[in-house]
């Protein structure tokens, strides 16, 4: 006889009832698994219940990705700045010296003062002065590279000062001639699609990418009959007389002027992205379709790309110790993860929905393990905690011990408080919490007072 396998899933509710059981069965020949209210809680599970907790470190309130989408969803970003610093004071991490609290800080202050003024708005206002300030930090490393580029093969000097021409022109927003690269596109457009939940309008994107990146574009064969009238809607097209004739006149030359095609399935994207109002897309388009045009554009200036194009210009460079001077020295520009100015910088012309995004990162909910995984910790709710992503990154493999030394005990004291409220309202086993409550105990070496908390004995 077949006898199918059930699995008793047990629901954390205030309610510890038979009826709260539900029976789930699976067509499968596994071994039965009762788990029912031995269910073991994972990392992510107790994610879930981010509302009810706070930092182990901080002993804030931490921001979950979720509201951090209603706030998206409901405008909060798009709004005045007043609004802004409102409803994100409570998520300020304290104890994290940033850029992006050093951001956050400036817009409170200038909040103050222009309340109603919005904090894209803000951002624009404050480019020139925030620019001048950047390109000081800047200045000494570009004079350095350039000094150093005087000493290399002669082959390599005009490319190089050509290069460094070029990267003058983007620090103070002059267009330059820039070649398109469909893979340097590709990166840029799925960076601005990948937290975007229009499933529809990415799907699109993705199919008109897959297109552009297939071998004909790579190549020196003519694109076949068939892709052409496939992109330009050659059977949709309502003309006079043999549509043969008009194939031959009017698309056959684009089998070979590649870059026209390349130009009408990027011009689908910009029609696509310009209905929707997707500003970044857009822009990413226009600029794109320029290139491809031969038209100068304003590209700005990127520590990325510059340090990635230094590279190839010094490509097969024989003398390898000057190469690695000119390279360590792009990559010691100020950048948006070290310099506040640069972070503004970055921020001035971007989604507002995308500010905040990066000035609340750090402050995101995440999974911390008390014993490092590279020290043997495992992924069990004993050993595992929820902290503050900045809080979390800034720790890296350190000893927790370690760690909590930078923060006062009560905000332990505060965490365990709130794991115990969980298990008297149902939402979590004793076993887990006091598991977990014990890790925090060992490995950070203090003493936590819990005895009173419990409703009653486990």
């Amino acid at each position: 006889m077949r006898i199918l396998p059930v699995n008793f899933l047990y629901p954390y509710s205030s309610q510890n009832r038979t009826s709260n059981i539900k029976y789930s069965y699976y067509n499968t020949y596994d071994t039965v698994c009762f788990t029912a209210k031995n269910h073991l809680m994972t990392g992510k599970d107790l994610k879930k219940l981010n509302r009810y907790m706070t930092c182990l470190y901080s002993g804030d309130k931490m921001l979950s990705h979720s509201q951090l989408k209603k706030m998206k969803t409901r405008g909060l970003f798009q709004g005045t700045v007043s609004e802004f610093v409102r409803k994100l004071q409570p998520y300020k991490n304290r104890y994290l010296k940033s850029v992006e609290l050093e951001v956050f800080n400036r817009i409170e202050q200038a909040a103050k003062k222009n309340p109603d003024i919005t904090t894209s708005q803000l951002l624009k206002n404050w480019y020139s002065e925030t620019r001048s300030k950047v390109r000081k930090q800047q200045k000494p490393n570009f004079d350095t590279i350039k000094t150093l580029g005087a000493k290399l093969p002669q082959e390599y000097i005009e490319p190089f000062f050509n290069f460094m021409a070029q990267t003058d022109k983007k620090l103070y927003d002059q267009p330059v001639l820039q070649k398109f690269s469909f893979y340097d596109f590709e990166y840029k457009i799925k960076k601005a699609t990948e937290k975007m939940e229009d499933w529809n309008f990415k799907n699109r994107i993705d199919k008109l990418l897959e297109i552009l990146s297939a071998e004909m574009f790579h190549n020196e064969k003519p694109i076949p009959e068939k892709i052409i009238k496939r992109i330009f809607g050659f059977m949709n097209l309502k003309v006079a007389g043999k549509k043969s004739d008009f194939y031959k006149k009017h698309l056959k030359k684009l089998e070979t002027d590649k870059d026209a095609v390349k130009i009408r399935l990027i011009e689908d994207m910009l029609n696509t992205a310009r209905l929707k109002g997707y500003k970044k897309i857009e822009h990413l388009c226009e600029n794109n379709i320029n290139m491809l045009k031969g038209i100068p554009i304003k590209v700005p200036f990127s520590n990325k790309a510059f340090i990635y194009d230094l590279n190839k210009v010094l490509e097969g460079m024989p003398d390898k110790e000057l190469k690695s001077q000119m390279l360590d020295l792009a990559q010691h520009l100020p950048t948006s993860r070290k310099s506040p100015e640069a972070l503004i910088l970055k921020l001035n012309d971007v989604d507002p929905n995308i500010i905040g995004d990066r000035l609340f990162d750090p402050s995101l909910v995440s999974i911390e393990h008390l014993k490092p995984s590279s020290e043997g910790g495992v992924d069990s709710i004993a050993n595992c905690a929820l902290a503050k992503r900045g809080l979390n990154s800034a720790r890296q493999s350190q000893p927790l011990w370690q760690t909590l030394l930078n923060f006062p005990l009560k905000n332990q004291q505060k965490y365990a408080n709130n794991l115990i409220k969980l298990v008297n309202a149902g939402k979590m086993r004793a076993e887990d919490a006091l598991s977990q409550i014990r890790t925090i105990e060992q490995e950070g070496h203090i003493k936590l007072n819990i005895t009173k908390l419990f409703k009653q004995e486990y």
